[in-house]
């Protein structure tokens, strides 16, 4: 149920003086000087003293730095070069620092008057140097448990396999599957039957992730607020306040609507709550996995007073390992994802699009080699699932996704977010 945020950044970055009128050469060119500088701070052959700035060595020490570095040339060898560098504006930039065996995607903040020391630096994804999707994609399907993946191009109403491993197996998403109320909400948005701006009062709390369970109940919220703290933080109560106002019978309607191959597996759509108040409790797990799509219904429906935040105990999800993700689950495709992105994308709703876009998921310097990224992902012991949106700079729609279920031991979300990157960045090739 965690929504995923950037992982793996090595170096805090600061906020610059104000760039009054910028001197964009002088910057660009001191912006390539100062990241030959910072490569040869981490070779150990220039003084952090005269790359970086007080601020930045306050908080990030030297021995620090050094430690970093050590850290990095063990792993991935000598470092060799500063590549692709990318000046953006007001002293940012992006690059890449190849070592012998990889290359990491950085990005650098430099001060807004000379000497432009550097004022925040930050390594994210580590790549091999000889990266290649079906590479990666072998990766992903090596790991423990079940994985899937699927790279598609969206071409008109076709979407079109490029990559894939097992794209048409059912797997649990966590919250991605809040996908499907976004396009809810947007379809009947469209239909005129409901407006972003219209005002909904907070009636119950779910369980974290989010914000929201902690606000009062009867707060006056906009549907454009449910839908942008659902998808950019996956807020659980915002959620499922919006299946509630919709009805989960319009939500399930949009989910077949979309194509989704299996909905069965997946039918009665679970709010949150629900999810969380089920797997706590072994023998309601037990009968709802023997019923079928009626027989949960009815389930759902006899539990009803049971199925609340506080009779939620949630401790019984610390410490434990998969629970259900066979049965108190999301479930979709990589190719039902590819589906709802392209039904979204199609929506051709600008408010739709900039909530996807909030959190991408991916390191700066990566997403600045998209027109545009859009992300949603979900997770839970055992369960994890990637899926971005992307539109590439000849103007062609991607969709990534990626899955890895295991019931027996939790997954290594940050170790599946650096493939996913991995494989992002391959695509540019």
């Amino acid at each position: 149920m965690k929504n995923l945020l950037i992982a793996g950044a090595l170096l805090i970055a600061f906020p610059s003086a104000a760039f009054a009128q910028e001197d964009s050469h002088a910057l660009e060119d001191a912006s390539r000087s100062r990241a030959e500088d910072i490569r040869a701070v981490m070779a150990g052959n220039m003084a952090p003293e005269r790359v970086f700035s007080p601020s930045f060595l306050a908080a990030v020490p030297a021995a620090q730095i050094k430690a970093i570095a050590d850290q990095l040339i063990s792993a991935n060898g000598p470092i060799r070069a500063v590549d692709q560098l990318s000046y953006q504006a007001k002293g940012a930039a992006t690059f890449n620092l190849v070592f012998e065996k990889t290359k990491a995607a950085a990005t650098l903040q430099l001060d807004s008057q000379p000497p432009y020391l550097v004022t925040g630096f930050r390594i994210g994804a580590v790549a091999p140097i000889d990266d290649t999707p079906t590479k990666i994609t072998e990766e992903i399907a090596a790991l423990p448990g079940k994985t899937q993946m699927g790279v598609y191009i969206l071409d008109g109403d076709e979407t079109r396999p490029l990559l894939t491993s097992k794209p048409s197996e059912q797997m649990a998403i966590g919250s991605t599957f809040k996908l499907y109320v976004l396009s809810a909400l947007a379809g009947e948005i469209k239909a005129g039957k409901r407006h972003w701006s219209d005002v909904v009062r907070l009636d119950a709390p779910s369980i974290p992730s989010g914000q929201m369970q902690n606000w009062p109940i009867g707060a006056p919220v906009t549907l454009q607020t449910l839908a942008t703290m659902m998808i950019s933080i996956s807020d659980n109560t915002a959620t499922d306040v919006l299946m509630r106002t919709l009805g989960r019978d319009v939500v399930e309607a949009e989910l077949i609507a979309a194509g989704h191959a299996e909905p069965s597996d997946t039918l009665p759509l679970l709010t949150t709550v629900e999810f969380f108040a089920l797997k706590t409790d072994p023998a309601k797990v037990a009968a709802y996995k023997a019923a079928d799509d009626a027989g949960q219904r009815a389930l759902l429906a006899q539990w009803a007073p049971s199925l609340t935040a506080d009779k939620v105990e949630v401790a019984r999800f610390i410490g434990s390992g998969p629970a259900a993700i066979d049965s108190i689950e999301w479930f979709a495709s990589a190719e039902d994802l590819a589906r709802i992105y392209r039904r979204l994308r199609d929506m051709d709703d600008p408010t739709v699009m900039a909530i996807l876009g909030i959190n991408t998921a991916l390191p700066p310097a990566e997403k600045e080699k998209w027109d545009y990224v859009g992300y949603k992902g979900g997770s839970e012991t055992g369960v994890i699932d990637l899926s971005w949106l992307l539109k590439d700079r000849q103007g062609r729609w991607i969709v990534v996704t990626m899955a890895w279920n295991n019931p027996d031991r939790a997954v290594d979300d940050s170790a599946f977010l650096a493939l996913g990157h991995r494989l992002i960045g391959t695509l540019h090739q």
